[in-house]
């Protein structure tokens, strides 16, 4: 591993030292390493308060097993978030996990369309049997294990995947060659260090591609669409009916998650796609042959393309986390969606406040340097004098995308409360039996104070 010295100055200096036109984004890649560990925990999380909520039921369990491989799949790259020493080992080991990873892929992509089996719709109602939904959970990872390892063994996981690569350019490297270290069966390629005074040292770890690796990249958006339209599908079919309001808006939450997949991924992977038929590959290894064969538009506009596809995993997978979970969880968990809403709320605030922070020091060091000094203070202070207006704005958008949904014990309380709140006025003995019928239910008093609120809020209005 290269001497890097104090991890935590080094992490600062190189997020702080952005210059997307002569490839110095290396801070780039660990900032979306320690988001994409954040956004796995939240995944992870999201995942168990699925299944702890209904174990034996057949829809938490697929949900369970679908995020549980959406959690697999946002680490995209974490063996860039911190400088490894490279090796054949560990590029044998990151391998192993890139096969995990596109079984987890070709499993979502067959789970994505499958939940029409929970919400069928006309001419696939043969989905619905319990034969089939209630077994999808386990079948389709099998399936997805058994297809991967298959090619695997045919063609081996350089054949499969693609190769893999460790570039590391040592204090003082710059403008010279790279030390390259290369996965075995991988094809060779050459790498050269960012031609920049004091960017070294530095390194990071490269996978490569295959075609089977590019066409499994593309066809999660078409199954995504594919659910998205199903789900929309199923949403109209079953909002006309009362008695199955909820899966109604189960439908919808899903149809949110699916749509967000598709149009922000969808629209990341078309334009990479659209680079790689106009350019050709890129050798990221060697940025300086990429900005020398096709200019620095060429090779900024192909990086912002590339962060951006990275960071569209994290955002769709938390998208789709959050939607899931509101759909399955908010007639059975207490209170979840006032809590889904508040952190999927701080998860945009934070995540868009990094990303502005990230973009504000790219444009400051591309005119006038010290790009991080300068983006901290242009993006800092107004998030900090702006923070309740923003906070409000994002909240009524969390509202819209999970609206206020309480459990059959809440909404019995809230009936009960209804007809003592008929005069506008509660009175002590009506007051003493909605004590009663709250520790009946089961609802704390934090709980009972803020269903009553919204309760007035909404009578307010009317």
């Amino acid at each position: 591993m290269v001497d890097v010295g104090p991890i935590i100055p080094f992490y600062i200096d190189k997020m702080t030292d952005l210059n997307f036109t002569t490839g110095k984004t290396i801070g780039v890649t660990y900032a979306h390493g320690f988001l994409s560990v954040i956004t796995c925990v939240v995944l992870l999380i999201l995942a168990s308060l699925i299944i702890r909520a209904r174990p034996k039921n057949a829809e938490n369990r697929f949900m369970f097993v679908l995020l549980m491989m959406e959690a697999y799949r946002v680490m995209a790259s974490w063996y860039n978030i911190y400088p490894f020493e490279g090796s054949e080992k560990f590029l044998t080991v990151m391998e192993y996990y890139r096969v995990g990873w596109y079984i987890c892929s070709l499993t979502c992509i067959m789970m994505y369309v499958s939940t029409v089996s929970f919400y069928p719709i006309k001419r696939l109602e043969f989905m619905s049997k319990p034969q089939i939904k209630d077994n999808l959970w386990w079948a389709l990872p099998a399936i997805a294990s058994t297809i991967i390892l298959l090619l695997v063994a045919q063609n081996g996981i350089v054949g499969t995947i693609g190769g893999a690569y460790y570039v590391e350019c040592p204090d003082g490297s710059e403008g010279g060659d790279a030390n390259m270290i290369i996965y075995e069966g991988s094809p060779e390629i050459n790498g050269e260090c960012i031609d920049d005074a004091g960017y070294t040292p530095y390194s990071w770890f490269i996978p490569g591609s295959s075609g089977i690796g590019k066409l499994l990249l593309i066809l999660p958006v078409f199954s995504a669409i594919a659910a998205m339209l199903f789900m929309r599908s199923a949403w109209k079919r079953l909002e006309g009916d009362e008695e199955k309001e909820a899966d109604a808006v189960e439908a919808r939450s899903l149809f949110i998650g699916f749509a967000g997949k598709a149009i922000i991924k969808g629209t990341m992977v078309f334009s990479i796609v659209y680079m790689a038929i106009r350019f050709g590959d890129f050798n990221l290894a060697d940025l300086m042959t990429v900005e020398q064969e096709y200019g620095q538009d060429v090779l900024r506009t192909y990086l912002y393309l590339m962060y951006g596809f990275l960071f569209s995993i994290l955002l769709t997978g938390m998208l789709e986390g959050y939607m899931f979970s509101y759909a399955i969880l908010k007639n059975e968990i207490l209170g979840i969606d006032e809590k889904l809403r508040k952190t999927f709320s701080a998860a945009i605030f934070a995540g868009a406040g990094g990303i502005s922070l990230l973009v504000a020091s790219e444009i400051m060091e591309m005119f006038v340097g010290g790009g991080g000094l300068i983006g901290g203070v242009i993006v800092g202070v107004p998030l900090v004098v702006l923070r309740k207006p923003i906070f409000n704005v994002i909240n009524n958008f969390s509202t819209v995308l999970m609206p206020e949904a309480f459990t059959s014990a809440e909404k019995s309380y809230i009936e009960a409360y209804e007809i003592a709140m008929e005069d506008r006025i509660i009175t002590k003995e009506e007051r003493k039996f909605l004590k009663l019928q709250a520790k009946t239910l089961g609802l704390d008093d934090e709980r009972i104070a803020y269903i009553e609120e919204w309760y007035d809020a909404n009578l307010e209005e009317e």
